[in-house]
């Protein structure tokens, strides 16, 4: 009996023994989700944790997916580990970037290489102020409409002849146009027709000129007293088209500027005292709308 008990004893301490041993060698494979350290435990509990989980010492001794509590856990750190660190610059998420550009201030050789198209408050602007004039260029006419700027010959050559604007383009790069008509189509078709025709020439400008930034000036108003009592010509009319050729702008390469911003009085008339027939400004006040240019340009 004494010798059947020291046999169990000893096959219990081998198989013990035993068992350690592979799982020590095996804590790389088939233990390593259940080994820890020998002075917190005993190895050959790892032996007993892992068969309690269907592991082994005949088992394939290779890396066994560890219990969900541990995968859990390790989950949620993976979780807490991302959302505090910030993503570094390069595996940021992509973001729409706005490419709109915004209105600087500049001086006036700014309009060196610029091209002025208008009617007859184009043409004020030309003769009143020496900064624009003798800087840019004006191709500007006295009851000049969109459907002239689009369909005829209205620009006068050295030689006396007249020419198209697209004629007039040829073989000359403008890095700034500025367009100002509209005053004498209130009586023409509607708003929508006349914004129709603004975008023709603007194409057709935009094609001629690749390299240019168009602005569309707005139709500049009228006077109090032109607007109480013109059925036509009144700010309600004018109003109407500026929405129309508004739409045209799409901040990048082509922009809506508002002059009216410059020349209007508190209730939204051109101002009386710059104006002596209600349309046009007089001399000393095409300052504010060159002042307004030099504040709302594109760089």
């Amino acid at each position: 009996m004494k010798i059947k008990g020291f046999f169990l004893i000893s096959l219990i301490i081998i198989s013990s023994i035993g068992l350690s041993v592979t799982a020590f060698y095996s804590k790389d494979g088939m233990y390593s989700p259940y080994w820890g350290s020998i002075l917190d435990r005993p190895i050959l509990s790892t032996v007993l944790t892992a068969a309690a989980n269907g592991v082994y010492p005949w088992s394939p001794d290779t890396p066994v997916k560890k219990p969900q509590a541990d995968a859990q856990v390790e989950k949620e750190n993976n979780i807490n580990n991302n959302t505090s660190k910030p993503e570094s610059g390069h595996n940021k998420p992509d973001t729409p970037k706005d490419d709109r550009k915004k209105f600087t201030t500049v001086d006036d050789s700014y309009f060196e290489d610029a091209l002025f198209i208008g009617d007859s408050r184009m043409v004020g602007l030309s003769e009143y102020c020496e900064a624009l004039d003798t800087r840019a260029t004006f191709y500007a006419k006295k009851s000049l409409t969109i459907y002239d700027i689009r369909d005829k010959e209205w620009i006068q050559t050295e030689d006396g002849r007249k020419i198209t604007l697209w004629e007039a383009l040829e073989g000359q790069q403008f890095t700034k146009i500025y367009i100002m008509v509209g005053i004498n189509e209130i009586g023409i078709g509607d708003p929508e027709s006349f914004g129709a025709a603004y975008k023709e020439v603007v194409d057709g400008i935009m094609a001629s000129q690749p390299n240019a930034i168009v602005y569309i000036n707005s139709i500049m108003h009228v006077n109090k007293e032109k607007n109480d009592n013109d059925e036509l010509y009144n700010n309600t009319n004018i109003e109407a088209r500026n929405e129309a050729i508004k739409k045209l702008a799409d901040e990048k390469k082509i922009f809506y500027i508002n002059i009216n911003e410059a020349v209007d009085d508190e209730e939204g008339n051109l101002n009386s005292e710059w104006t002596s027939d209600g349309v046009h400004l007089k001399g000393a006040y095409y300052e504010p709308w060159h002042q307004y240019l030099l504040g709302h340009a594109i760089v």
